[in-house]
């Protein structure tokens, strides 16, 4: 055991320079974690209030972004009227078209038939005026 202490003897003034060594290496080490701990706050504060900020204009974006759908939906609304509307008038329009075929159809056949009936009498008259001028021609020539 004696020979033990005497080598811990040897050794005590190589401790004794270690010591105040270990002891700054310690301290800058706690040092070093105290202004990384700090760096981290304020890097940590500086995000908050860049995330804030960042918030801050989300939320004005999506302000103005749902003002700009509430104008959309507000003009597809008129729309959608408006082409309802149109759609009326199509089909009322549709309606009167059809309306007015059946009525031209209807004229052209009458047209058909007066004009057949102005040829025949047409022809009834030619005939007749032939006849009465066959009739003078054989009483002229009596």
């Amino acid at each position: 055991m004696w020979p033990a202490l005497v080598q811990l003897l040897e050794l005590a003034p190589h401790v004794t320079r270690l010591v105040p060594m270990a002891d700054r290496y310690l301290q800058s080490k706690a040092e070093n974690r105290k202004l990384q701990r700090r760096a981290l706050e304020d890097m940590a504060d500086r995000m908050r209030g860049d995330m804030g900020q960042m918030a801050e204009g989300m939320r004005g974006d999506l302000t103005q972004l749902a003002a700009a759908q509430a104008g959309i939906y507000h003009q597809l609304n008129q729309q959608s009227e408006t082409l309802a509307r149109i759609a009326a008038d199509v089909r009322t329009t549709r309606l009167t078209s059809d309306e007015i075929e059946s009525r031209m159809a209807r004229i052209e056949t009458r047209l058909s038939r007066l004009w057949l009936a102005f040829f025949a009498g047409l022809i009834v008259v030619v005939i007749f005026a032939a006849g009465v001028i066959a009739v003078f021609a054989v009483l002229h020539n009596r």
